[in-house]
């Protein structure tokens, strides 16, 4: 019995909730209905779409996803959802969706083709945040323009030169060359070539060279620095210095490496080779050479 009246009371709720919707149906199909129904879906899919994309942005703060990168996605979720609300407007007062649709794709592809080189510069741009070859604050060298990373965006790289000049790269030519980081490890090498004349003892060189060394505070002395004689040439034999410092210290280290170099080779009267040119003036007769000024006492 009871089977029978529960089963009763199913279809009941079954045949009001069907007759509901057909109710529902008729009116929002109405003219008045799709106001309402305009209505309703406009406050409330505005609504939803401005929470939606407070929370993606509130998630990108605690997310490990590059901020550029992140920030890119929020404005293509946030472009792509108000074109659904926009559609889903226009489909409630009776606009013909495709035919629309089929004119923003032609419109959209006609944009593409005028900006092909912005969007090339943007899909680089994509990728090249994706993988990081560098970061802001790297000093780096691209297509042969040394800089410090100053800014990294969806479309260029913004270089500052030790001249205190902002060079600004897009990404179509960054993507397209090697990049060179010169501040991404911790230690960098120095290499020195040192000239020294043919008359000079190998063994003094060398031992003055390696001395100098141990003498830079700034040089890494745990690491494998080495003075290496590397080549000889027509009027100069030379010597490889090889030192590593800290990244950071690089160019101070340089400098006084080469200065303490040219000092202690003086010092230790070992020559270093320059050019020399030798005149000889021939003549049959010696002539006197006379030198007047103009100018009046």
């Amino acid at each position: 019995m009871l089977s029978i009246l529960a089963a009763e009371g199913w279809n009941n709720f079954v045949a009001g909730f069907n007759s509901f919707m057909e109710t529902m149906t008729k009116f929002f199909t109405s003219g008045l209905g799709k106001i309402v129904l305009f209505i309703i879906v406009a406050i409330i899919g505005a609504i939803l779409i401005k929470v939606f994309i407070k929370m993606l942005r509130k998630l990108g703060t605690k997310t490990k996803i590059d901020q550029t990168v992140y920030k890119f996605m929020i404005t293509v979720v946030k472009f792509v959802l108000w074109m659904l609300y926009i559609l889903t407007l226009l489909a409630i007062i009776g606009v013909p969706i495709t035919s629309l649709v089929a004119i923003i794709t032609a419109l959209t592809l006609g944009v593409t083709l005028a900006v092909q080189s912005s969007v090339s510069n943007l899909a680089n741009g994509i990728i090249l945040l994706a993988n990081k070859p560098f970061k802001i604050d790297d000093f780096v060298e691209i297509n042969g323009v040394s800089g410090t990373v100053v800014d990294i965006s969806i479309f260029n790289t913004k270089l500052r030169t030790s001249n205190n000049e902002i060079i600004t790269m897009p990404h179509n030519v960054t993507i397209n060359n090697p990049i060179i980081d010169y501040t991404s490890l911790e230690m960098r090498r120095i290499a020195l070539d040192v000239s020294v004349s043919y008359d000079s003892d190998m063994n003094k060189v060398k031992q003055v060279l390696l001395d100098t060394i141990k003498e830079q505070d700034l040089v890494l002395q745990d690491q494998a620095n080495s003075v290496n004689l590397a080549k000889m040439n027509s009027s100069s034999i030379d010597f490889s210095v090889k030192v590593w410092t800290a990244t950071e210290n690089y160019w101070d280290c340089f400098f006084a490496l080469t200065e303490s170099v040219f000092n202690k080779l003086k010092e230790n009267n070992i020559e270093i080779p320059y050019n020399k040119l030798d005149v000889l003036i021939k003549s049959n007769e010696p002539k006197q050479i006379e030198f007047k000024s103009d100018k009046k006492n």
